[in-house]
């Protein structure tokens, strides 16, 4: 299962389903970005459009509120002629234009020269006594040309609480006096709201060039109004009216807000706009939850889109490759082609007509089979015949540099005995006796080379000693015994030879107690390939060289099986057919 995943994952079908699936996604992903800040780009720039219309809307009203009051004055100035020192008539006319503009107006009323006044509001009307706190606005009236309306500082009014008065000089009974006419600004407030609407991200103020508030931004949350001043973050709300531009941006609280401004030419107020887009962010945060939905819909049609193009690649490969696998396994009398017009289609017929070609070079190549595998036997063989001298010259140098001079002769003669033995024009088979003879001068030569005792131990029957085996086939997986089982000589040990008939074979088994390995690297000895180093290519060269010579001579049934295990030991199984023994099968 393991390894059918790992082949997906690196099968062509997989890749084309990951680059179907990152094209299509990220172009969603791509477009729903642009269009996420396009849309916020666009929100911004209306809420600001409709920030600027409501600004000047405010200003708008602020002018219809100068030209009311200019003509409630206006009024009164025109008809103080007809009251003819009629102090009922002037009240008469005060209660008038109060009445007529009650909602935008707190009071109508003329200020006497002693500070007292005739009123058109009720409450005025009966606490009309002199009072020290009119003097700023009788003053005010016379201040200016005559006949110009004034517009007083916001002020405390004992009547009308948070007020503005706009006064004008006038002459009326015989004596000089002041029309003041209080604004509501309160309505004015309530007006403001309604211009504003229902956005809380959109306060509306007005402020004199004092920075007095005249009106107070209502709502919000980042501006607050302490003893009619305006105060934000810590700072004086005086800065917005010094401040040069009538649009710019302030970071209060974490949160950006955008400010604008008009200074009105009649009044000289400072009419603002304070903007800090929490609206604007509630919107896009509802934009962004519907772009996540958007965008793992595209997450999802991306998998489905790129499985299907993926399914229209992996199905016509994947039967490509079954049908090859029946090729591969030997049967050549498959065919591929099918009813498919397209390039796989091209592809299975092309492969059926070079399965066609490979039936007829068998054909040709039956012939000289046999000659093939005879000079496939010699080129083995030559490939462990230099293995053999290299080991052997090994240990008559280690002797000589050991100086134990006296064993060189038996060295030699053993050395000899291998080389007649591995280089003869003799049939490749010889009897196991001989083999075995081989195996004992091998191991001689080891011993002597690396100072260790390697205890050969036979079990063999006499009579299985005369059947025939393959000439050079024990002596590399003693070696092996001796270089990886017992580390490279340098531990001695015991190699045990045992033969028994089973099933119509002849069965050789060579066991050593040394290091052992794993059943994955077992099962690596009997395969073609590269090795990693050194050791395993000599250990994998030598055993699978013997197992192809017994497969080439013998045929499949037959060859090498190695049993391993870490810290226990090897056991190399050679299979042999159990045929008679040879005549003169002695050396």
């Amino acid at each position: 299962m393991k390894e059918r995943i790992r082949h997906w994952f690196h099968g062509i079908s997989f890749r084309l389903f990951l680059v179907c699936f990152v094209f299509v996604l990220s172009s969603e992903a791509i477009i729903s970005v642009l269009s996420y800040r396009y849309i916020e780009k666009e929100i911004t720039t209306s809420q600001l459009d409709q920030a600027r219309q409501m600004l000047k809307k405010e200003e708008e009203y602020i002018d219809l509120y100068f030209l009311l009051v200019q003509n409630t004055i206006a009024q009164l100035s025109s008809s103080s002629a007809s009251w003819r020192n009629d102090l009922d008539a002037a009240q008469a006319a005060l209660e008038s234009a109060y009445g007529e503009n009650s909602v935008m107006l707190s009071d109508v009323y003329l200020i006497r020269d002693d500070l007292s006044i005739l009123g058109g509001n009720t409450v005025t009307k009966i606490m009309n006594d002199a009072r020290e706190d009119r003097r700023p606005l009788y003053e005010l009236a016379y201040s200016n040309s005559y006949g110009s309306v004034s517009v007083s500082e916001p002020y405390t009014s004992f009547f009308s609480g948070w007020t503005v008065t706009f006064v004008r000089a006038i002459s009326v009974l015989g004596e000089p006096m002041a029309i003041a006419v209080d604004l509501n600004l309160t309505a004015l407030q309530e007006r403001l709201k309604r211009i504003g609407g229902s956005k809380s991200d959109l306060q509306l103020g007005i402020m004199d060039r004092e920075g007095r508030v005249i009106l107070e931004p209502s709502g919000s949350r980042l501006f607050k109004v302490n003893d009619h001043r305006l105060s934000f973050d810590g700072r004086d709300g005086r800065e917005l009216v010094e401040a040069k531009d009538d649009v710019f941006e302030e970071r209060i609280e974490g949160t950006t807000v955008t400010i604008m401004k008009n200074i009105n030419p009649r009044t000289k107020w400072i009419i603002f706009a304070l903007y800090d887009g929490t609206g604007l962010q509630t919107s896009l945060n509802r934009l962004e939850t519907f772009f996540a939905g958007l965008l793992l819909l595209g997450f999802v049609l991306s998998i489905i889109t790129a499985a299907l193009v993926a399914r229209m690649i992996r199905t016509p490969v994947n039967y490509l490759i079954r049908k090859i696998s029946l090729v591969q396994q030997g049967d050549l009398n498959v065919i591929i082609s099918g009813s498919r017009k397209d390039e796989f289609g091209k592809l299975a017929l092309t492969f059926d007509e070079m399965l066609g070609q490979i039936r007829t070079l068998i054909e040709h190549v039956n012939v000289g089979e046999r000659k093939k595998k005879e000079m496939e036997i010699q080129v083995l063989q030559s490939q462990i015949n230099p293995h053999f001298l290299y080991n052997t010259l090994g240990s008559i140098s280690n002797v000589v540099a050991f100086g134990r001079y006296h064993e060189v002769d038996n060295i030699i003669e053993a050395l000899i005995s291998i080389l007649e033995y591995g280089i003869t024009d003799f049939s490749d088979r010889v009897s196991l006796e001989q083999e075995l003879r081989n195996v004992r001068d091998y191991v001689y030569i080891q011993t002597i080379r690396y100072d260790c005792q390697f205890d050969l131990m036979e079990d063999i029957d006499p009579v299985m000693r005369e059947l025939p085996v393959l000439r050079m086939a024990l002596q590399p997986i003693v070696e092996n015994s001796i270089f990886h089982g017992y580390a490279g000589g340098r531990k001695s040990g015991s190699i045990r030879i045992t033969a028994q008939r089973r099933g119509g074979k002849l069965e050789i088994a060579v066991a050593d107690s040394g290091a052992g390995m794993s059943e994955e690297q077992a099962s690596k000895l009997l395969e073609p390939g590269p090795a990693e180093n050194n050791w395993d290519r000599r250990k994998r060269i030598g055993l699978y060289n013997i197992h192809q010579r017994i497969r080439l001579n013998y045929g499949e049934a037959y060859g090498l099986s190695i049993r391993s295990e870490p810290g226990r030991g090897t056991t190399v199984t050679l299979a042999f057919p159990d045929e008679p023994a040879q005549e003169g099968g002695s050396r």
